[in-house]
């Protein structure tokens, strides 16, 4: 007799930063006054880790382009995020947080804090984070763990029973904090997902020097595969120019001149993958440094599309490979859960982006999801083909037996 029984999987969802709004319902109970979120540290110079943020960038984008599609992925999102989960991890787990980024633990939540800090109260880019726990016997968190992420990741906490009005709560609080760029990070979240942190990041900002109506122009944009599509352009000259072995291009500011639209055109006969594969970090960085001012007139064309990714696999090809192991993954100063272990099972995230003669608007959201695996319940499906009896149980005798092939 084939029966199928599996050990409980429970269901932790680690997202992106976000900030609840409409939870006023009883079954949601806001924690964040019990961990104080107030700085008891002082901002750090994030240059030093600048290149290897930028590596992890580049990284990231060379493992999610695919060379035919439109890519886009916004490596803060996926960052902070797992900065989040970082505070959670221990042994060689947490090595591999570490290696990804080039940071030592101490060193990423101090980047972490000290590029958010500042950006409180950013009109441009807006970032939040929340962590929900499911209220549920077995899952014990350890509080050290959320009072980091509130104090360093100034993260709201949250404890809820797990079903599907979490979802739509954390869902319209992805949608609120960017403004309906992504409208929904989660599918299901049931009474057996344990935890989701959630992280989600806006960026709105205005041309510094906007379009008139006369710089609008409709041309045409011609694919790698020589396919001609109609297109309307923003016209214009530029004041900063960029350009290394492969490639030319051009910086556009925002307003406040604190941000930029930066676009790169590989020479003819070099593809766009053969482009990315020739980025890094430090050639980011040194492609920044020697940019010329001089005029440069450019043409961008209209356009916005969004993406929804697992991020599972480019990690794991980035050298995470034990935090999505159910049997190696050591997430033991996150918390526990009854007689299992907890992995991470994916990384989602969900990205969208305008671009008009007005400026940029863009959204992102990343969640983790972590399952945690242990005796506390098990579970029998009976979904494929099996046999049952009637059983006289006083006297363990089967009174009819039989099969069901198909119900």
């Amino acid at each position: 007799m084939k029966t199928k029984i599996t050990a409980i999987i429970l269901i932790l969802t680690l997202t992106l930063s976000l900030v609840l709004s409409g939870c006023g319902e009883n079954y949601i109970k806001n924690l964040s006054e019990g961990y104080s979120s107030k700085s008891i540290i002082e901002t750090r110079d994030i240059s030093p880790y600048t290149n290897d943020y930028s590596d992890f960038a580049v990284r990231l984008l060379k493992e999610t382009f695919d060379g035919k599609e439109n890519t886009l992925v916004s490596p803060l999102s996926v960052m902070l995020s797992l900065a989040m989960t970082s505070e959670g991890a221990e042994g060689e787990t947490l090595k591999e947080f570490e290696e990804l980024f080039g940071m030592s633990a101490e060193e990423l939540r101090l980047f972490a804090y000290s590029y958010m800090y500042p950006k409180l109260n950013d009109p441009q880019l807006s970032i939040a984070n929340s962590v929900w726990i499911n209220n549920m016997e077995g899952l014990r968190v350890n509080e050290e763990f959320l009072q980091n992420n509130a104090q360093y990741h100034k993260a709201d906490v949250f404890e809820a029973e797990f079903g599907g009005k979490t979802v739509e709560e954390i869902n319209n609080w992805v949608n609120g904090k960017t403004d309906g760029m992504v409208e929904k990070i989660i599918d299901k979240l049931d009474k057996r997902s344990v935890m989701c942190l959630v992280n989600a990041l806006l960026f709105d900002a205005k041309w510094a020097v906007p379009y008139n109506e006369h710089q609008i122009k409709e041309g045409e944009f011609v694919t790698e595969k020589g396919v001609t599509r109609k297109a309307e352009f923003l016209l214009n000259s530029e004041g900063v120019y960029l350009q290394d072995e492969n490639a030319t291009g051009f910086a556009k500011h925002y307003e406040g001149y604190g941000y930029a639209f930066v676009a790169m055109l590989p020479n003819e006969g070099v593809s766009v993958e053969e482009y990315v594969k020739t980025m890094s970090g430090e050639k980011l960085s040194a492609l920044l440094e020697n940019a010329e001012e001089t005029t440069v007139y450019t043409a961008i064309p209209k356009f916005e599309y969004e993406t929804d990714l697992s991020l599972k696999p480019a990690l794991e090809n980035m050298g995470m490979a034990k935090a999505f192991d159910m049997d190696k993954a050591d997430f033991s100063r996150l918390g526990q859960v009854q007689n299992g272990n907890i992995w991470i099972g994916d990384v989602l995230h969900s990205t969208k982006i305008s671009v008009t003669e007005n400026g940029t608007k863009a959204g992102a959201a990343t969640a983790q999801v972590l399952y945690g695996s242990g005796a506390i319940l098990k579970e029998v499906f009976l979904d494929r083909p099996f046999v049952y009896m009637i059983m006289d149980m006083e006297n363990n005798l089967p009174v009819f037996v039989g099969t069901v092939m198909s119900p």
